[in-house]
């Protein structure tokens, strides 16, 4: 009884989630006046052409190369440097280590959105305004707090036993990071890489503030052009968010299993 109740608030907890999903891919098929009209309905002419003009009109390729660009330099950064200092972290016994690791942690207790106008500024004085790499510095900066404390958790518990081996063998301190722990804590990787995939792809205010060419916006200000003072072209913007969706939902589904088994992780000890 106790599991059919579980299952049954699952199941209206997915219903919740999915529903305006795939109400936004239905009307992504409509014209503007079905979309106005019957928002809620099953569309009667499926539109395809929606999907043409939107990439074409709204320069979609142009805005994900950018964002592409900007998200999987962000990522692989990331990812190095937080597993990096996670490492000497856990690892390495120094003065000022837990200062160090306490450090990490304040950057998750203070919004970066709160230090935009000194961000602002600081890309302004290095002449980096309107260009790729001032977004892809603020998402590298703002990813490293929780990803270094994700990260320091996981190492911590491989056993020393085979880092030991290791250094028998000759492996120097970087060779042992390498080649032993980040192959044991690649679940937590691939969960680190996610969700800074998604923050990045999806991230709004910092491209907006800071980019203004339109030849190098992000793709969540790009499609914004969709959107009028006055009216909203409902029927290019719809399909629009369904294609910028698709490669977050493809990566996700790549490292799925490397996702979940890092969920499962926590419930056992190494």
């Amino acid at each position: 009884m106790k599991k059919l109740a579980v299952y049954a608030v699952l199941t209206v907890f997915a219903i919740i989630v999915i529903l305006p999903i795939a109400d936004m891919i239905l009307m992504s098929f409509k014209s503007l006046a079905g979309i106005v009209g019957q928002p809620l309905s099953i569309p009667h002419h499926w539109r395809f052409s929606n999907y043409g003009l939107a990439w074409s009109e709204g320069n979609l390729l142009g805005y994900l190369i950018n964002t592409a660009v900007v998200a999987v330099l962000s990522v692989v950064l990331i990812v190095f440097l937080s597993s990096l200092a996670a490492y000497g972290i856990a690892r390495f016994k120094f003065v000022g280590n837990q200062a160090v690791y306490l450090l990490f942690l304040a950057g998750l207790a203070l919004p970066i959105q709160m230090i935009a106008v000194p961000l602002f500024i600081l890309m302004r004085q290095l002449s980096l305004l309107d260009h790729l790499a001032s977004v892809t510095i603020i998402y590298i900066a703002s990813g490293l707090s929780f990803s270094v404390f994700l990260l320091v958790n996981f190492i911590r518990h491989v056993p020393r036993e085979l880092e030991e081996a290791a250094f028998i063998d000759g492996a120097t301190h970087f060779q042992v990071y390498w080649h032993v722990i980040l192959p044991l804590v690649r679940p937590s990787l691939s969960t680190v890489a996610v969700l800074n995939l998604i923050s990045a792809w999806n991230n709004f205010f910092f491209p907006l503030i800071l980019l203004n060419n339109p030849q190098r916006m992000t793709v969540a200000v790009g499609i914004m052009s969709f959107v009028g003072q006055y009216a909203t072209q409902w029927n290019l913007l719809l399909p629009a968010l369904v294609i910028v969706m698709i490669p977050t939902v493809i990566a996700f589904i790549v490292v799925s299993r490397q996702f979940v088994r890092n969920m499962m992780a926590g419930a056992v000890k190494f």
